[in-house]
């Protein structure tokens, strides 16, 4: 019996599924050779910034640059962090970070992360909707934050009040 060309699985192209298809692992086998053995870990602490600190904490702090040296054990990362917050926040994680970062890679990539503050806005998350109240508690909210002088925390302080009434519901 002959074989076709077509039967022999080494010559058969790969079948291509139809519909949407993840494109994050052709990505990195892509650019591996353009990034370099280094590159790599950037592009890897990039992909995984959520995952390696969380939702709350990536919202304010971003990877701003890696540098090599030759003298150290590891890469310095650098990040930005939006406010004092965010980074009083990283640094109090600091350590494990660089740990879960090192354990990622399978050895010491990172030897230290120096913080920055201001850089950038974070994306963050829109607040809830102002709930509606009835006529009578509104009036209530109203009466109680009359005696603010300034406009914009009166308006903070009545939305803060309608959020705390919808809330006792």
């Amino acid at each position: 019996m002959t074989q076709k060309s077509g039967d022999n699985p080494e010559q058969t192209p790969p079948r291509r599924r139809a519909g949407l298809v993840s494109f994050g692992a052709d990505v990195r086998r892509l650019i591996a050779p353009v990034l370099g053995k280094k590159g790599f870990i950037q592009a890897d602490i990039l992909a995984r910034w959520t995952d390696i600190l969380g939702a709350e904490l990536a919202t304010g702090v971003q990877p701003a640059s890696l540098s090599f040296s030759k003298s150290a054990d590891g890469a310095l990362l650098r990040v930005n962090a939006y406010s004092g917050a965010y980074a009083m926040e990283f640094n109090a994680r600091k350590q494990q970070i660089i740990e879960k970062l090192n354990t990622y890679f399978g050895y010491r990539a990172i030897s230290d992360i120096r913080v920055t503050q201001g850089g950038f806005t974070p994306k963050l998350p829109k607040s809830a909707a102002v709930p509606s109240l009835p006529p009578e508690k509104q009036r209530q909210i109203a009466a109680e934050t009359a005696g603010i002088e300034n406009e914009a925390l009166r308006a903070a302080a009545t939305e803060l009040g309608a959020l705390i009434e919808s809330a006792k519901k």
